[in-house]
């Protein structure tokens, strides 16, 4: 199976396979599309779009039959209804359409989604639906570039309904609520609000730097104004909690730059984490593929209603005259019982050299041979699955090791040099470690993640503590570092030390002293405690292959 997210610049493709809940990833490419190839999720060139598409698929080997597809849009609405229960799903689609009709004065050129959130708490008896309605012209080309390339379109989502399989398979998202999902790309910015373990709003904004006065920075200015409507947002729905946690995924190039906007609000941030269900990811980048993984998961057909292309009927070219019809019907009435008078009589001769034949074949099948044949054929059928069951455990346990972030020196002399780096100003010296206005209590490895415990004097980082932040700064902006959990520092008093002393000395008129008062003074650090997660190494599956090739062939 091939699973496609398609947006105006970039499509990401991922080959692979979902079988009982679990998705196996084979491989994976990334095609860039140049300007007016595709505007607003709409195909403009539908010939050159299937050309491109067909090239990646050669060259990186990666042939099926099958696909499914993600879009993203700005031509997609998107609206909250609460419609009452119905017996059958056609009924209920019926009047989810209905309501979008009534609602946003759209007709039968759109095609129409829809997930069942949950209960009313509006109408009693009624569900709560997010509904998305697409024109039916952008869904169509998609089905016409997948007809040029021979491909079997099975399914049309918008991006909203696949990465929401992807959060929410996630136990430790799913703890995060009310959350907000935000995926970055260049030219636009999807956000998805979830509570209670479940969607409950999608936003899709466009964005360029013309927006933003031609803004070099306008993604970094464009996501931050897009979350900061989302809080308020938030905010003003009564009843609601508030937004603390924010999961990005797509472009995540500025993740530290708004890690450290965010927290200045007191939000949480991360980057999108890979469920377990989910196999082969190791070699590519998992948040930039988030949305074609999500569309393989299998759907809960009770309440999600996602594929446009189910809703394509309604656009099918229909004979709207009944007399027509009727003429039509006659004619191809006639037609069929000349057809048939002429072919009754072969059917019959061929009928009974059938029979013959299934009666020689039976005979044969009856035979002690073809027992034996049955009995070894079951026989290797069994070695043949216990054979490939290993090969899958072999390759999952080759790629996880490869993929495994390894500790090496060079690790610790780059965290002991971020350090120094971070502390040098204030402290004056290159060697803050050295010099001990900064000391490490704690560096382990374990599972591809340091834990670091540091203390740096409080003395050097007055009169406003910044130097842990500074700190872990500097660890995010590592190329060996993948992510840097922070959750703040305490002040503590200095371990191991002896207290500072004051005297305060009265003399009377001779200079003689008259009574001494001692004050004592504590000496302090800054601890912070972090977590380091370090990037895995890379697997090359086509030199892996060749050398696999090399060997068959000496063999």
């Amino acid at each position: 199976m091939l699973s496609f997210d398609i947006t105006d610049r970039n499509i990401r493709i991922i080959k692979g396979a979902e079988s009982n809940g679990r998705i196996r990833i084979n491989s994976a490419a990334t095609l860039n599309l140049e300007e007016e190839v595709i505007v607003n999720g709409h195909v403009r060139d539908v010939p050159r779009l299937a050309t491109l598409i067909n090239q990646v698929l050669r060259t990186n080997k990666m042939p099926d039959k099958e696909a499914i597809v993600s879009i993203s849009s700005n031509m997609t609405i998107f609206k909250e209804l609460h419609i009452q229960k119905a017996e059958k799903q056609q009924d209920f689609m019926k009047m989810v359409r209905a309501e979008m009709a009534a609602a946003l004065g759209i007709d039968e050129s759109y095609s129409v989604s829809y997930i069942i959130v949950g209960d009313s708490d509006q109408t009693e008896g009624a569900k709560k639906v997010l509904a998305t309605a697409c024109p039916y012209e952008v869904v169509d080309c998609y089905k016409r570039v997948f007809n040029m390339l021979q491909i079997n379109l099975r399914s049309v989502m918008i991006g909203c309904n696949c990465i929401t399989k992807v959060l929410l398979a996630d136990t430790k998202t799913k703890a995060k609520m009310p959350l907000l999902a935000v995926q970055i790309d260049n030219n636009f910015i999807s956000l998805n609000l979830y509570e209670k373990g479940q969607l409950s709003f999608s936003r899709f904004a466009s964005i360029s730097a013309e927006d933003y006065d031609d803004s070099e920075d306008y993604v970094f200015e464009a996501v931050n104004e897009n979350i900061f409507r989302m809080l308020q947002f938030q905010k003003s729905k009564s009843g609601s909690d508030p937004i603390e946690n924010v999961v990005f995924y797509g472009d995540t190039h500025e993740y530290v730059r708004l890690t450290n906007e965010l927290e200045k609000m007191g939000i949480r941030t991360s980057i999108i984490n890979v469920p377990p269900q989910i196999h082969g990811y190791e070699n590519l980048e998992f948040s930039s593929y988030a949305n074609a993984i999500g569309a393989m998961f299998k759907r809960n057909k009770d309440t999600e209603y996602i594929n446009l292309l189910a809703t394509d009927t309604v656009n099918n070219n229909k004979i709207r005259s009944n007399s027509s019809y009727a003429a039509l019907l006659g004619i191809a009435a006639a037609v069929s019982i000349v057809i048939c008078a002429g072919a009754w009589g072969f059917i019959n001769h061929q009928n009974n050299e059938v029979l013959d034949q299934i009666e020689e074949y039976q005979d044969k099948k009856a035979s002690k041979l073809a027992a034996q044949l049955d009995e070894q054929l079951t026989m290797l059928n069994d070695k043949q699955t216990a054979v490939n069951t290993y090969l899958e455990g072999v390759s999952d346990a080759y790629n996880a090791y490869v993929s495994r972030p390894k500790p090496v020196k060079d690790m610790y002399l780059e965290i002991e040099q971020a350090i120094n780096t971070a502390v040098a100003e204030k402290a004056g010296t290159d060697n803050a470690l050295e010099s001990g206005f900064a000391t490490i209590k704690q560096l382990d490895f374990n599972d591809g993640i340091f834990s670091l415990d540091l203390a740096i004097d409080r003395e050097t980082d007055v009169p406003i503590p910044v130097l842990p932040s500074k700190v872990v700064e500097a660890l995010r902006a590592l190329d060996d570092v993948q992510n840097v959990s922070y959750n703040g520092f305490s002040i503590v008093k200095k371990e191991n030390q002896g207290q500072q002393v004051q005297a305060a000395v009265q003399v009377d008129d001779e200079g003689n002293p008259i009574q001494v008062e001692a004050t004592v003074e504590e000496a302090e650090d800054e601890r912070l405690q972090v977590r380091i997660s370090m990037k895995g190494g890379a697997l090359d599956l086509q030199k892996i292959a060749g050398e696999e090739e090399a060997e068959e062939g000496a063999q």
